[in-house]
C-alpha cells in the first residue's frame, strides 16, 4: 500500500484513500472525460479505525484535486490492491491501452497519460 491522498471534489473533502487508488481515480476520471461519460468507482477509505467505502460519481464536469494526506494513525485498507486492479482494468477498456502502461504503478509517470503541449507545438 502507497502513501494515504486525500481526494478533493468540487471544493470538498470526499476520501482519504491508498496513493495508487487516488491516482487511478484521477486518470479514470481524466478518461471518462475525453470519452464524455459517467461511471461510479468504490474506493476503500478509514474511518473511525476501519475500513469503509465510499462511491465516487466520475465523468466529465469532475473537478478533482490529489493532495497528500496528513491523517493521523493508520488504517490497513484491505481492498486498495483489488480496487487498483478494477481500475487498470476499467482503463484499460476504456483507452485500450495495456494495463502496465496505466498510471498508478511505482515505474509509471503518472503525468505521462496528459498530452505535452510544449512538444505537441513543435509538430
Amino acid at each position: 500500500m502507497s502513501a494515504m491522498k486525500r481526494i478533493s471534489m468540487a471544493g470538498a473533502d470526499v476520501a482519504v484513500t491508498d496513493g495508487t487508488v487516488a491516482d487511478l481515480v484521477l486518470e479514470y476520471a481524466m478518461h471518462l472525460g475525453r470519452a464524455g461519460t459517467t461511471d461510479i468507482v468504490t474506493v476503500p477509505v478509514p474511518d473511525d479505525g476501519r475500513e469503509i467505502e465510499v462511491d465516487l460519481l466520475l465523468g466529465p464536469s469532475s473537478q478533482i484535486v490529489l493532495s497528500q494526506s496528513r491523517e493521523e494513525g493508520h488504517v490497513e485498507l484491505k481492498r486498495a490492491d483489488e480496487v487498483a486492479a478494477d481500475l487498470r482494468v476499467r482503463i484499460e477498456h476504456l483507452t485500450g491501452r495495456s494495463a502496465d502502461l496505466i498510471a498508478g504503478d511505482d515505474e509509471t509517470d503518472p503525468l505521462g497519460a496528459f498530452v505535452d503541449f510544449d512538444e505537441y507545438d513543435k509538430r
